[in-house]
């Protein structure tokens, strides 16, 4: 078993597929653009910056929102 599919399984996750969706998901993504930018950076930063990338898309449009609402 490699040390990537330990740490997939460590968040819950059977697979890389599984966890691009959980982090999709969590910060309400669709999951083609995660797997996009996941399939750029490769599987080495599905716990970095892949994780960054989706944190920060996440909270700008969650911003979006904001702006719109008030």
């Amino acid at each position: 078993m490699t040390d990537l599919l330990l740490n997939y399984r460590a968040c819950g996750a059977e697979c890389r597929d599984d966890y691009l969706r959980d982090l999709a998901n969590e910060n309400g993504l669709p999951l083609e653009c995660v797997q996009r930018i996941a399939e750029r950076l490769g599987e080495r930063e599905d716990f970095g910056a892949l994780v960054l990338i989706c944190e920060e898309r996440h909270a700008r449009t969650a911003n979006q929102r904001q702006g719109r609402v008030q």
